[in-house]
């Protein structure tokens, strides 16, 4: 099925961020083409014609048309005589391949924050958990809720961070992306509000779109997160829901505090809004001040989700959600229409990694704190960031609002990076692009210099006072 974007709404997606003096046919190639790329317009959306579309922009009809041209010969639009015209995606396009499969040297994957696997410690925990396989073996292999040795040691994690909790408030998943999806099935309808971060992770927005809900961004201010603004939104919106990464924040990479922790979870609990904190970073913290109390321990209402893809390895799809024991047992029955459950011996190698987790969480710092500092060395003067504490990327402000365009053109040199329109509920942040420190340095040193002769090449050469960024705690 496909839908058709009108020039006036189409005008006001692309922004003015694709302008590109003396080549504008280019620039708008570029731009639709992030468009479709980055999923914010969907495959087979009919586009308007050139002749409806240039007044709109401001062009020539034949500069809209060079610019459908450059689209045709690469893949993206199709046209059809009497049927117009609709963007779509080159043969054999999909998701982007890791790293290491990359044609050539010169490939690198900046659009995915993970990381290699912390060896020889998977391997030895896998190891342990094969040998315990034989004692499961007996039985179907499904438990909806999780393997109960599994449950435990989350469950104990959580009260050694200062969150009482008993396995029957665990719910085992198969990554965080599942535990986020089976609470918005169960928790909203479609039309209802949800209360997102601006900037939020994509996935949580894409999650959102998929229950048919719709989301309401509360931006992040120097401060962080802005209590007054939350409370106005709660009064305003009439959410169900509220999602927030409240530890090194993706993809800002910033901290809750204390005190706005306590305020949020009051804010949500007397409305009635269910806060949802998603805790895939949490333990990442690398240094700075001492990592607050989880969300959790300011309100027992509040929803926790997890995952194993940071803190270990991204191939290990073992994520959790901690709630009341109630909502835990309704999403595992919810979850029998998905896949009924998580794989056992994956659950087992989990539970090893969670018994030996500080020597795991230590692997993780050792490899990240070195290539976050390369990172933020390598990046030009003009380019600001925020040092995080932890987490796995940092928020990059450019001189000047090109961030799809320079995706577009790094893409080109085979480095791709994600946009900051990618973390929007309405396409801004074009000035700011995510960039993981996951790579070893002198990939990160080398991508960092193609990127920035690049954005120069885009015209992103300005030296202006950028607005503040985001504290990271």
């Amino acid at each position: 099925m496909s839908t058709t974007v009108a020039p006036a709404t189409l005008a006001k997606t692309l922004g003015d961020g694709w302008q590109r003096p003396r080549n504008a046919a280019q620039g708008l190639a570029d731009a639709l083409r992030a468009l479709v790329v980055d999923g914010r317009l969907a495959v087979r959306t009919r586009i308007p014609s050139e002749r409806a579309l240039a007044p709109e922009l401001g062009l020539s009809r034949g500069t809209v048309s060079r610019a459908y041209d450059r689209l045709r010969e690469d893949g993206y639009l199709t046209s059809a005589r009497g049927a117009g015209s609709w963007l779509t995606l080159p043969a054999g396009a999909g998701p982007a391949p890791p790293p290491s499969t990359f044609a050539g040297a010169r490939g690198l994957d900046l659009s995915i924050a993970a990381l290699p696997a912390p060896e020889p410690l998977l391997s030895e925990a896998a190891a342990r958990a094969a040998a315990q396989l034989p004692r499961h073996a007996p039985g179907f292999g499904f438990a909806a809720a999780g393997i109960a040795a599994l449950r435990e040691a989350v469950a104990a994690r959580f009260t050694e961070r200062g969150v009482p909790t008993g396995a029957d408030q665990i719910l085992i998943t198969n990554g965080a992306q599942q535990a986020l999806h089976l609470l918005l099935t169960l928790l909203v309808a479609p039309g209802d509000r949800v209360l997102v971060d601006a900037p939020a992770y994509p996935r949580t927005l894409s999650a959102i779109r998929g229950a048919r809900a719709r989301a309401v961004p509360v931006p992040l201010t120097p401060a962080g997160w802005d209590v007054d603004a939350w409370t106005q939104a709660v009064t305003a919106a009439a959410p169900r829901l509220a999602i927030t990464i409240p530890d090194h924040h993706n993809p800002t990479g910033i901290t809750m505090a204390a005190a706005q922790r306590a305020a949020l979870a009051h804010v949500c609990a007397r409305a009635g809004v269910t806060l949802i904190a998603d805790e895939t970073t949490a333990e990442l913290r690398l240094d700075g001040p001492h990592a607050p109390a989880p969300l959790a321990s300011h309100d027992s209402a509040v929803v926790t989700v997890g995952s194993m893809s940071k803190s270990a390895w991204g191939g290990l799809r073992i994520g959790w959600v901690r709630a009341a024991p109630r909502l835990v047992r309704e999403l595992a029955a919810a979850r029998a229409d998905h896949d009924i459950a998580s794989p056992v011996l994956e659950q087992l190698i989990a539970t090893e990694l969670l018994a030996h987790w500080e020597e795991t969480l230590a692997n993780r710092r050792a490899l990240i704190a070195p290539r976050r500092d390369a990172l933020l060395k390598a990046l030009p003067q003009s380019w600001k960031a925020r040092r995080p504490h932890g987490g796995l990327s940092a928020w990059v402000r450019l001189p000047a609002p090109v961030a799809t365009r320079l995706a577009a053109a790094a893409a080109r040199e085979r480095i791709l990076i994600t946009p900051g329109p990618s973390f929007s509920v309405d396409g801004t942040f074009e000035h700011h692009i995510r960039l993981p420190y996951c790579a070893p340095p002198e990939d990160l040193e080398r991508a960092v210099g193609t990127l920035s002769e690049l954005a120069q090449g885009l015209g992103a050469t300005s030296t202006d006072a950028p607005e503040p960024l985001p504290t990271a705690v």
